[in-house]
């Protein structure tokens, strides 16, 4: 297999993985406080309730998804380039 399809096939994983990851960023939703479960949406001494989660804790794990998502959409784009160049 030459190197060009080799970088066009890590392209291609790479950019699934991003759009994976962006999906996985945008479902999750970290748990609330154990004395926070089951209370309804609002602030609250302990944390901020949105939509049954953490709010402070869903927008880390959201943050730590695009991260990811970012990294591999950058690693796709650089082995398109390397493909085109190859």
């Amino acid at each position: 297999m030459a190197i060009a399809t080799m970088a066009s096939v890590g392209s291609l994983l790479f950019g699934l993985l991003s759009a994976v990851f962006w999906v996985v960023s945008a479902v999750v939703k970290a748990p609330p406080p154990p004395e926070l479960e089951g209370k309804p949406d609002g602030s609250y001494w302990g944390g901020n309730v949105l939509n049954g989660g953490d709010l402070y804790g869903t927008l880390r794990a959201q943050s730590r998804w695009n991260s990811r998502a970012a990294f591999a959409a950058s690693a796709a784009v650089m082995l398109q380039i390397a493909a085109g160049l190859l």
